[in-house]
């Protein structure tokens, strides 16, 4: 067996790869943020293998973050799945409970990287509010969340075209997506260059939005929209000065 074949977190994710094709098969139509569901579970896979295989614990600490940003990105792709109510909160509980004790180990073995890479217990991971992530408890996480669902009630139901709607789903899961993987990557320069994709995903929003309304035979109300965009962009610049601080 290859080292990483033994790792207990490595036997977790195979574990979540498996049920991610029974969550996928369960939803009604394909959205930008099942291709990022299967290409992030794979990441988690291959960088653990990676991080089994370092040699420096530096080069360790940078696979193992890479691994822990796609658990949470993973965790966030379930959450939009649930916000455009293509999932069950139920339906994803196991899911992201999985991912909770992959991240609990991941966490544990980068603190312990100096050595070859090894497995501990770990319940140091916490979370307020009961929160699976700590991602979850962000303002910007949730408002973010809001404005997906948003796009999902107001802009999907309207008659705008299929590429618009395409780039706007692919705009508004990018804000989701980065503020999450971004928070779990283990370097300030990692975690603020995942933020400024976010906001970057958030000023394309708010462009795609404004197209809505022009593309639109319908009158699309876009006030609550673009409010909510200009908090998350707020919030952003924010936490960005936060991270670097």
């Amino acid at each position: 067996m290859f080292g990483h074949e033994k790792l207990v977190v490595y036997k977790k994710s195979m574990e979540f790869v498996a049920l991610r094709r029974e969550l996928l098969a369960c939803i009604s139509r394909r959205v930008i943020a099942c291709d990022h569901f299967e290409r992030a579970s794979e990441s988690i896979l291959l960088n653990i293998a990676h991080a089994s295989s370092a040699w420096s614990p530096k080069e360790r600490i940078v696979y193992l973050g890479h691994a822990n940003g796609s658990a949470l990105e993973c965790a966030a792709c379930l959450d939009i799945f649930v916000a455009k109510t293509l999932l069950a909160i139920g339906d994803v509980h196991e899911g992201k409970s999985k991912l909770r004790e992959i991240v609990n180990m991941l966490i544990a073995m980068k603190k312990d990287s100096s050595n070859r890479i090894c497995e501990a217990c770990s319940t140091e991971y916490s979370t307020k509010h009961d929160k699976f992530f700590s991602h979850e408890g962000l303002e910007v996480y949730q408002t973010a969340l809001l404005f997906t669902e948003w796009v999902e009630n107001n802009i999907g139901s309207s008659s705008c075209s299929s590429d618009l709607l395409a780039k706007l789903d692919k705009s508004s899961t990018g804000i989701v997506l980065n503020i999450a993987e971004g928070n779990g990557r283990f370097s300030k320069t990692d975690q603020i260059r995942f933020l400024r994709i976010s906001h970057k995903a958030t000023i394309q929003s708010a462009s795609l939005v404004d197209l809505a309304v022009v593309d639109s035979l319908s009158d699309v109300k876009t006030q609550d929209g673009k409010n909510m965009l200009r908090q998350i962009a707020a919030m952003l610049i924010s936490l960005s000065k936060k991270v670097s601080s």
